[in-house]
């Protein structure tokens, strides 16, 4: 009898353990905590950070399927969708070399993956609605309350992947069916909550997830200089960037800042397309705001 053990399963404990939040409807509190359960797949999720989720998803079925981080996606209570970017991958040697970041995973049928999900996520303490999809599948996740996490935590910790009925195995470890599936309909339709997220070819543009502001020169002070320095570069796929140059300056020294500051202090997620990392050109706009006017603008 083949259980979870090892790696994946530590990940799957501790993710499911590390956090758990009562149910929306139970309790003000918002939820972190999330999963889908049926006959063939077991998906669980949790803000981990700022910048990441931990996903773990449990193939119980015959078929190989493939989980792609833009196919994660929730609604936050604006009515705004954020969706990830990269998987965390880790480097392929004790030095670190190698690529960090991957954009598919082929998980064979019974077996189970672990996956730290990394994006430009916001309103993380106002999630309205989350789901992967996986094909022409979409797995819409259930918010679960702390002690119902960790409770599934340990029932799934005892389940045989190699069962030839998941079903039976999972009403024996106690384990219910939760969450809600819906199939294409072959319509765009189906695809509309990715409207503006993805380009028109399918690519997952490069994001942009921490943009410390940079101060302005003592020289741009001085005389007054204020506005936008604009620059292009590469985002590699490892996240860093590239090729860095000024396409349209202010002078007094704020286009070199511009360049020292994004270089040095801003961080980037590489691009993804049909599951793979690319690297991608991409503009930039460095904006030095005129303390003065920031301080007389009426609040909003």
């Amino acid at each position: 009898m083949e259980k979870l053990s090892g790696r994946g399963w530590m990940t799957l404990v501790v993710s499911l353990c590390m956090a758990g939040f009562a149910l929306a409807a139970a309790a003000p509190t918002p939820s972190r905590t999330f999963a889908y359960v049926d006959a063939d797949t077991l998906i669980t999720a949790e803000v981990a950070g700022e910048r990441s989720f931990v996903v773990n998803v449990i193939n119980l079925s015959e078929f190989v399927i493939v989980v792609q981080p833009s196919e994660f996606i929730y609604r936050a209570g604006s009515g705004a969708f954020y969706i990830g970017q990269v998987y965390e991958s880790d480097p392929v040697d004790p030095g670190g070399e190698g690529e960090c970041f991957t954009a598919s995973f082929l998980l064979q049928g019974h077996s189970y993956v672990g996956l730290t999900v990394i994006g430009a996520f916001r309103e993380l303490d106002s999630i309205s609605e989350l789901s992967v999809r996986v094909g022409s599948r979409r797995y819409f996740l259930q918010p679960l309350a702390q002690s119902a996490f960790d409770q599934l935590a340990l029932q799934i910790g005892e389940l045989d992947l190699e069962s030839v009925d998941p079903g039976g195995m999972l009403g024996k470890a106690g384990i219910r069916f939760m969450g809600r599936l819906e199939r294409t309909d072959g319509t765009p339709a189906w695809d509309r909550d990715w409207e503006g997220l993805l380009t028109e070819d399918g690519t997952n543009p490069p994001k942009i997830i921490a943009r410390p502001e940079i101060p302005p020169t003592t020289q741009a002070r001085k005389a007054k200089t204020w506005g936008k320095v604009k620059l292009s570069g590469v985002i590699t796929k490892n996240g860093g960037i590239q090729g860095l140059k000024v396409v349209r300056g202010l002078g007094r020294g704020l286009d070199e800042r511009a360049l020292e500051g994004v270089k040095n202090s801003w961080v980037f997620l590489p691009a993804t397309k049909n599951g793979e990392v690319v690297e991608t050109m991409i503009g930039i706009e460095v904006e030095f705001r005129d303390p003065e006017r920031e301080r007389k603008a009426p609040a909003e």
